[in-house]
């Protein structure tokens, strides 16, 4: 994508771990030609700690630094690529101010595929060694915030280069 095609100044990826946000954030930033944000990173950074350290302190206490750290986005000029945690989901502002901010886009995939794609949850807190009923419980809670937005893709078996590629025609197309 040349500097002279249009692009989205900021596009904000959600779902639940394991949906592909980092994966397909880092190939849609590249093929927008802008920068790709991590929120956890960002927090993680900015708190000195892992989000397992982080997580201590119980799940509401990281999820209102998981607001915070989105709520820091929107001081950033885009363009960008964000990954944002799954706990925006719970917090109807935080999804209004995404949307009002750039162009939403909920990586959507089963809790089947996401038990899969996450393994034994490594650097992800809460998660057991049978990852699949937290991750149907989350899914259960969190589908239907996340269908609220600008977009909604299907990852399940399929090719994040691929699903990269379909979101930036989609998103170009509406500039």
């Amino acid at each position: 994508m040349s500097a002279t095609e249009p692009r989205p100044k900021r596009v904000f990826l959600v779902g639940l771990m394991g949906a592909g946000k980092s994966t397909v954030g880092i190939a849609l930033a590249a093929l927008l030609g802008c920068k790709y944000l991590d929120n956890d990173v960002l927090l993680e950074q900015q708190a000195r700690a892992s989000l397992q350290e982080l997580a201590t302190a119980g799940r509401q206490a990281l999820h209102e630094q998981e607001s915070r750290q989105l709520r820091a986005l929107f001081d950033i000029s885009g363009p960008f690529v964000a990954g944002v945690a799954a706990s925006v989901a719970d917090r109807a502002d935080d999804m209004a101010l995404m949307v009002a901010a750039g162009r939403v886009v909920y990586l959507r995939a089963t809790p089947a595929t996401l038990a899969q794609r996450v393994g034994g949850g490594e650097g992800r807190p809460w998660l057991a060694d049978d990852p699949l009923p937290l991750l149907e419980s989350m899914f259960a809670a969190r589908d239907r915030a996340f269908r609220s937005v600008d977009h909604v893709v299907d990852t399940d078996g399929r090719d994040s280069e691929e699903i990269a590629a379909e979101l930036a025609a989609r998103l170009v197309a509406e500039e």
